[in-house]
């Protein structure tokens, strides 16, 4: 006796893997609208993100391009400083020389 048999009186189902057929026509009709939603709704996301995109790239500049030996200032927006108030920080510290391109906008200075 196996301990599932033991536990639920019945041994369990193994056919639950092979897809077979509806006994219900309902289900299948049910599963072919479910699958033309989803396809409508795939449409219209790729639509909103190519529009999306469009409307980005409007706007966007492209980045500075910034080598090795430049001189850069860094933004002081996410750097915590001991001062009393962020107000009385300074907005951007440097001048800085860069030494070596991380990645493609990693830099270290």
């Amino acid at each position: 006796m196996t301990p599932f048999s033991a536990n639920y009186s019945f041994h369990p189902q193994t056919e639950w893997m092979k897809e077979g057929e509806a006994h219900n026509p309902g289900a299948t009709m049910y599963a072919h609208w479910m699958q033309d939603i989803y396809r409508q709704v795939k449409q219209t996301l790729e639509y909103t993100l190519e529009s999306m995109k469009e409307y980005y790239d409007r706007k966007a500049t492209e980045q500075p391009s910034i080598e090795v030996g430049n001189w850069v200032m860094l933004n002081a927006k996410n750097i915590r400083t001991k001062r009393p108030s962020k107000k009385l920080s300074p907005k951007l510290y440097g001048p800085f020389i860069v030494l070596e391109k991380k990645g493609s906008r990693a830099y270290k200075l």
